[in-house]
């Protein structure tokens, strides 16, 4: 019963800030940005991110440092919808500051990575606390540059949190915080139903805010469960965040390679060509755009349905994301050669 209710209230309160923001102008997707109006030249509200930032302080039973945190990381992304904060490298900056002093003062940190050069270096706390910032900061940039495409952020952190909780329940793992992970799940499914159909974003308040708590999460779910026999490998967790960490790396790559500011935002990412081309096959289908979402969100949910079968072996693991790579590499440069003739 409470489940339906959070369920509906989420919806209700989309409906809400989609009307006030319209009426007022107010936190529109902001179209004058060449990257913004790729896909869509119709003004969205950027609603997705108030929502999940309302349901992490309301419905969340974690203290209130965490929460003050989240609400920092909230507002960063809200200056720059808003159009306050524009550079990316001062934005990265902020990123940067906020994720330390989170860890720094609640002392959270990955524990091990199986790795065991990296491992051997954790135990150092200075070295634990930059390496988990520096986990968090390419989950956190990679999700935003996947951003842009219906369903696509919303629907990969669903699938991630229907994995957690499937393997929870199946193997009796610790799930931190088990209720806010699921009613975050809730506010989620309201939120890709609405960005289905054009009428909701995320923006970079959600963006930030919702991979940056999805880290969090899945820092704690490792952690918790390393000295479980059978435990969940910490390259299972890599394995679901594949996708935001690959994009953001091969961006920054192929950025270089072109002499370009890895900071600076451009229409090349894969999402991006997948969507150029379903244009071009299907010019007279409006949903094109939700339609890239669900095709890559499809093969994400095969790649961890498979990988779920296999989360306490390294070896399958790591097979795995190198596979995922190489898909990702293929299907890239194939849509660039077909895109460009």
């Amino acid at each position: 019963m409470l489940s339906l209710m959070i369920f509906l209230l989420s919806t209700l309160g989309l409906l809400f800030f989609n009307f006030f923001f319209k009426k007022y102008n107010f936190l529109l997707d902001n179209k004058s940005l060449f990257h913004k109006d790729f896909v869509s030249k119709d003004s969205v509200p950027l609603s997705g991110g108030l929502l999940v930032i309302l349901n992490l302080i309301l419905l969340n039973n974690n203290n209130y440092l965490i929460s003050f945190f989240f609400l920092l990381i909230f507002f960063l992304g809200l200056l720059s919808d808003l159009l306050i904060i524009r550079k990316p490298l001062k934005k990265f900056f902020f990123q940067f500051l906020l994720v330390f002093f989170f860890l720094f003062f609640l002392d959270i940190k990955i524990l091990s990575t199986k790795v065991f050069f990296i491992d051997f270096f954790i135990g150092n706390k200075i070295f634990s606390i930059f390496f988990t910032c520096f986990c968090l900061l390419i989950l956190i940039n990679g999700t935003n540059f996947i951003d842009g495409i219906n369903t696509l952020v919303c629907g990969y952190y669903i699938l991630i949190i229907l994995i957690i909780l499937f393997l929870g329940s199946q193997n009796k793992f610790i799930i931190y915080n088990y209720d806010n992970f699921f009613y975050l799940l809730l506010s989620l499914i309201s939120i890709f139903i609405f960005n289905f159909f054009s009428k909701t974003f995320l923006g970079d308040s959600g963006s930030f805010l919702l991979s940056f708590v999805m880290g969090y999460y899945l820092i704690n779910f490792s952690n918790f469960n390393l000295t479980l026999s059978n435990s969940i490998s910490p390259i299972f967790i890599v394995l679901l965040l594949w996708y935001p960490a690959f994009e953001n790396l091969f961006s920054i790559i192929r950025k270089l390679l072109f002499k370009r500011s890895p900071f600076e935002p451009d229409n090349k990412h894969l999402h991006q060509l997948l969507f150029l081309y379903l244009k071009n096959k299907r010019k007279y289908f409006l949903f094109n755009n939700t339609l890239t979402g669900i095709l890559i969100n499809f093969f994400n949910l095969i790649v961890f349905l498979i990988a779920s079968k296999f989360y306490f072996n390294v070896h399958y693991l790591v097979f795995i994301i190198f596979f995922n790579i190489f898909f990702y590499l293929i299907s890239y440069f194939y849509l660039y050669i077909k895109l460009v003739k």
